[in-house]
């Protein structure tokens, strides 16, 4: 399931994935809350240290919309 359409390197991806894992494993909802927030962490770095790239034109807070809708 492609919940993302950022252009990552394999460690923001590998990160995104293990995150989605956990999430999906997680019956607490304190753990599924840290996770998200985790998650948006993994994205606002993506996004700051991409910006010199201009790569993306998507905001984070979509990014954590569709993260969520996905889960």
């Amino acid at each position: 399931m492609e919940i993302l359409n950022l252009e990552t390197d394999i460690h923001t991806h590998t990160a995104i994935e293990a995150l989605k894992v956990a999430y999906e494993k997680s019956s607490d909802n304190a753990a599924k809350e840290s996770i998200i927030t985790a998650f948006k962490a993994v994205i606002q770095l993506h996004l700051y240290l991409g910006k010199e790239n201009c790569r993306d034109t998507r905001y984070e807070s979509d990014c954590y919309d569709e993260y969520c809708a996905a889960v």
